[in-house]
């Protein structure tokens, strides 16, 4: 699952259905298509260049990843957003990620090492927001694939599943937020740590800094959206885990 491919008009029937879906996906994530929309297959087919059995079919396969809702089992919306539902998305990732981190760094061999740095590389090649201050879709591409690198020697298919499916989730929740103002983050140190105690196979620290990670994207996303902040007062995250805050410093 990766960002938007942002392609439009037709495209190759062997591929349909993927395509279908990796669009309809990345409009969501983008935000283009907005939380709560209908989502009118009749005006959705022209924009996509194909018909609506596909779209429906795309359409059931995003509700099964939460993306979509399905409304009298024939409508679709795109699923709405709640800060309840980050925070619960936030704690399920920080229970999740380091299981599978744990696992990857355990049984991860040099060549998933190799993996790793290249995947940082590529991402630290590239910029998160564009020139003109939009989101750029590389970035996006590469960071995906690199949180999908990190945990890919955990052993556990269905860990990397719901991985998946829970970044995707809040992923929508960051862009959303990123059209509300840049927030002020170093987030290439941050993955660049992460890398490192990695890398050093030392596996508390690669935990505690990448439940850090997750928590910290949350805090930002909760402060810069102006439908997702606590009423009277500035949101702040402090998830435990075993005693202890693990809020990430500034």
């Amino acid at each position: 699952m990766v960002a938007s491919s942002r392609l439009r008009g037709p495209v190759s029937e062997p591929t349909l259905a993927s395509a279908v879906v990796d669009r309809l996906r990345g409009d969501i994530l983008d935000g283009v298509l907005p939380p709560g929309e209908k989502l009118r297959l009749e005006h959705l087919a022209p924009r996509y260049g194909v018909g609506r059995t596909p779209l429906r079919e795309a359409c059931c396969r995003l509700a099964s990843e939460g993306l979509v809702t399905i409304v009298d089992q024939r409508g679709f919306r795109v699923a709405p957003i709640s800060r309840a539902d980050l925070l619960d998305l936030t704690r399920t990732r920080q229970q999740l990620e380091p299981l599978a981190l744990r696992a990857a760094i355990a049984h991860g061999d040099i060549a998933w090492e190799g993996e790793v740095t290249a995947a940082l590389h590529r991402l630290q090649r590239r910029a998160p927001v564009s020139g003109s201050g939009t989101l750029d879709d590389t970035w996006e591409l590469e960071h995906a694939r690199f949180h999908a690198t990190l945990l890919g020697a955990c052993g556990s298919p269905w860990l990397l599943k719901f991985h998946a499916t829970l970044f995707d989730q809040t992923e929508r929740y960051r862009r959303l937020a990123q059209a509300h103002g840049k927030a002020r983050r170093s987030v290439e140190d941050e993955h660049a740590a992460l890398v490192k105690a990695t890398l050093e196979r030392n596996a508390e620290r690669a935990c505690a800094l990448l439940t850090e990670h997750i928590a910290r994207t949350t805090e930002l996303v909760l402060a810069g959206h102006p439908g997702l902040r606590a009423s009277g007062a500035t949101p702040a995250l402090a998830l435990p885990t075993k005693g202890r805050s693990l809020r990430a410093k500034d």
